[in-house]
């Protein structure tokens, strides 16, 4: 018990940080940002977790929160307003890790906001190394192209975790240690026997062949692991573009479209209960309202009917429209006639039955597109040929000698 209350007050080797914040609407950057959650998992030099924390942060102004905030973060105006001050929140940071070695973020905007604050506060920070671990796997994992995603990191290790619990700092710094643990011992056994050069100034790593490392000077000259870029050390951005560094081969497109699949087979099976019917609704981009045992659906095109009963479909009706050129192009005109129709029923099944209303409008406006282009050239051909029939037609003038073809006014 001594020992673990000894590890608990530190030094400690890791810290695993995350924050979620809300962005005032028309700001970007640091400017409008602020924090409303933080979550910190602690480790020691073995990785092991030893202490952990977690506060929500009240903003300094209601009025400033964004909706999207709480679409992301899952975070009421309500609940944000219920946290503790920032202020307080970050001297009960400092307090509760006075010294750590090294500080592991996700993405460096997350490191710039906590610094940024710790400061407007004059909170001491001690001297550390930061870890960005999305800048890590992009070299180790990535195509050197793209950034890769948290949730996708996630699927490609293999890391279990609760979708509904991502964009919360408490269960995200959580999933980040178990990310960093498990990427660090894996790529350290992947290039156990692989050294590199370190610049001991700048803390850049570069391969032998690395055309900085001519002309860096030899006290400055290290050699070290190449697990070193899980220590705070950054790798050469001409080196780091080759393969040398790559050992994690992630088939993000492969990871994505599996987790789409397994989404869509998880939304097959809810029943349309109201929070249900918004899921899938949202997964298919449509708008709707529920009243009584009916779906109202809208499309980009037409409304249509969905009729419940016993958590099944029994009937579906589409509103009537009558197809031409005008209608898509020209909301005015786009109804002919009001009320609705009866739909031939594909199935019983919530899901599939929404899934249908998304694939069917959206083949009608191709169609309508590809008909009003079709139209339009046979428009301009016509003109063409009543062009080319006022040229040719005979005014009697080839007929005139050339004297009087010259003086016709």
């Amino acid at each position: 018990m001594v020992e673990d209350a000894k590890r608990e007050k530190g030094p400690f080797e890791y810290l695993f940080l995350d924050i979620e914040w809300n962005q005032a609407l028309g700001t970007s950057g640091l400017n409008g940002r602020e924090a409303i959650q933080i979550g910190v998992v602690a480790a020691d030099a073995q990785i092991q977790k030893v202490k952990t924390f977690s506060k929500a942060i009240r903003l300094s102004d209601p009025k400033v929160f964004n909706e999207e905030t709480e679409i992301i973060s899952h975070s009421t105006i309500a609940h944000v307003m219920r946290g503790n001050e920032e202020k307080a929140v970050l001297e009960k940071f400092a307090q509760s890790f006075p010294q750590y070695c090294h500080l592991i973020v996700w993405r460096r905007d997350a490191y710039e906001l906590f610094l940024r604050d710790m400061r407007k506060y004059g909170i001491t920070i001690k001297r550390h190394r930061v870890v960005v671990l999305q800048d890590v796997l992009g070299v180790i994992a990535g195509s050197g192209n793209d950034q890769i995603g948290f949730e996708n990191a996630l699927l490609c290790f293999g890391i279990e975790y609760v979708p509904n619990y991502l964009h919360y700092a408490k269960h995200d710094a959580n999933y980040l240690y178990q990310l960093f643990y498990q990427c660090f011992q894996q790529y350290s056994g992947m290039t156990a026997t692989e050294n590199c050069l370190a610049n001991d100034a700048t803390r850049m790593l570069h391969t032998e062949s690395c055309r900085y490392v001519q002309s860096m000077s030899a006290e400055r000259k290290v050699v070290v692991p190449k697990s070193m870029i899980f220590k705070g050390y950054t790798v050469c951005r001409c080196c780091g573009k080759k393969q040398n560094w790559k050992r994690l081969e992630w088939e993000f497109n492969s990871i994505q479209k599996a987790k789409n699949k397994k989404n869509r087979e998880d939304l097959k099976q809810l029943p349309p209960t109201e929070t249900n019917i918004e899921k899938i609704c949202k997964w298919f981009k449509l708008s709707y309202s529920v009243s009584s045992n009916a779906v109202f659906v809208r499309t980009a095109f037409s409304r249509w009917i969905v009729y419940l009963r016993e958590d099944k479909v029994k009937e579906l009706f589409h509103e009537n429209y009558r197809a031409n050129k005008s209608q898509y192009f020209n909301k005015q005109k786009m109804k002919c006639t009001e009320g609705y129709h009866k739909q031939k029923l594909p199935s019983e099944s919530f899901f599939e039955v929404i899934q249908y209303i998304k694939y069917h409008d959206a083949g009608t406006v191709k169609r309508m597109v590809k008909k009003s282009r079709l139209e339009k050239l046979l428009e301009m051909v016509e003109m063409e040929l009543k062009m080319k029939n006022m040229e040719e037609k005979d005014y009697g003038y080839d007929n005139m000698p050339e004297l009087r073809r010259t003086n016709i006014g």
